[in-house]
């Protein structure tokens, strides 16, 4: 109550199954005419970017295909799908695929409308202008990045995720069909769905939380709790992807005026040393950093272990909030998900260069309910391992 909340999200969202069937009109409505669609090559494989493309060529927009995207993208693999989009003078960006694809093709955008260097956007608030058109598209129910004015990139030479947050990288449309989401194998449905996860728990018991976005938090761990077990087991149940879907978006609605905390912070030396997929990091440390937690607000991790099928009972407050650490450990294990940073082959002896990466992601570190120091940081890696 005594302190404003700034919200803001995407110029427009078309959420539903079938919604792809009206990109040429959003592609209209913001008035741009050839398209440079951004996506990676396994969606090229599953022809899914040849669907949209087909989409398009049908409603007579002319298109150019950029389709290196990586997981974690690269500093330099924005700059080479830069250098394509502005050699094809497209008029309007389109993010195909998961995070790693939305945030590529957002960065591109603002590039071709900006000049200086790309490392000059890393932090808050740093993009001079708004630049070309975006329609963002996820095909994964994890990221959230369609509504959300954030962009994370790997930076290999400081072996750390970088991210760039500003206003100007929301999409102007968010198109959300989660019939795209059918051919995702279990095992990304599994990470990209509990990193939805862990944006709506950390939102919700951030250092900054409000009731206003405590809503979206609490919707998004309901449905995740719900459906991301059927998702995995059946890619093709669809009332599962609708609510994955919608749970997605929740956990994205939930990032620009709340954001993350410790999770995410120490799980970018995971994607920058040792190239782990984000969502499966954030997954792996998720419930250690809530043990951590747990002590900072115990009423508030009761109500996640509520909205996650742990019925508080007689109990008091505390033990309920420790329910909730056990419930986010057995959905993890069900879908498969590994729990231990020594089964991903990482050395022992690099957590002390990790603590050391994490606490420098200070507009993360600083939302966690719990100040974290060096040390603890530590002691929560080696309990991971």
């Amino acid at each position: 109550m005594n302190r404003t909340l700034p919200f803001q999200m995407s110029g427009k969202l078309i959420f539903g199954k079938g919604a792809l069937e009206e990109l040429p009109e959003a592609v209209r409505r913001i008035g741009a005419g050839k398209a440079f669609v951004v996506t990676d090559p396994g969606l090229v494989r599953a022809g899914i970017a040849e669907k949209l493309l087909g989409i398009l060529s049908e409603a007579d927009v002319s298109t150019a295909l950029y389709d290196k995207v990586e997981p974690d993208p690269r500093i330099e693999v924005v700059w080479d799908c830069h250098e394509a989009a502005r050699s094809s003078q497209c008029e309007v960006l389109i993010g195909l695929g998961g995070g790693s694809a939305l945030d590529t093709a957002k960065v591109t955008a603002v590039l071709l409308g900006n000049s200086g260097d790309l490392q000059d956007y890393f932090g808050i608030d740093n993009i001079p202008h708004r630049g070309l058109p975006t329609v963002m598209i996820p095909t994964t129910a994890g990221t959230g990045s369609e509504v959300t004015p954030i962009a994370v990139l790997s930076d290999k030479q400081a072996q750390l995720k970088k991210g760039i947050v500003s206003d100007h990288l929301y999409a102007d449309v968010a198109l959300i069909d989660p019939e795209l989401a059918v051919t995702l194998p279990p095992q990304v449905t599994a990470y990209t769905g509990v990193d939805a996860l862990t944006h709506a728990i950390e939102a919700y018991t951030n250092k900054f939380a409000h009731p206003f976005i405590d809503t979206f938090a609490l919707a998004a761990i309901q449905l995740i709790g719900r459906y991301l077990k059927r998702a995995v087991a059946e890619g093709s149940d669809l009332e599962a992807r609708y609510h994955m879907a919608m749970a997605s978006l929740y956990g994205g609605m939930c990032l620009g005026s709340v954001n993350t905390a410790a999770v995410h912070a120490m799980a970018y030396p995971l994607g920058g040393m040792f190239d782990v997929p984000h969502g499966m990091a954030n997954a792996l440390l998720l419930p250690y950093v809530m043990q951590f937690n747990l002590e900072s607000c115990p009423e508030r991790f009761a109500r996640i272990a509520d909205a996650l099928g742990r019925p508080n009972g007689e109990f008091a407050a505390a033990p309920s909030a420790a329910a909730s650490v056990d419930a986010v450990r057995e959905l993890c294990s069900e879908v498969g998900i590994v729990s231990r940073l020594g089964d991903l082959d990482i050395p022992e002896e690099s957590i002390d260069q990790m603590a050391a990466g994490a606490l420098k992601v200070t507009r993360l570190m600083k939302n966690n309910p719990r100040a974290m120091t060096l040390q603890d940081v530590k002691t929560i890696y080696r309990a991971a391992y």
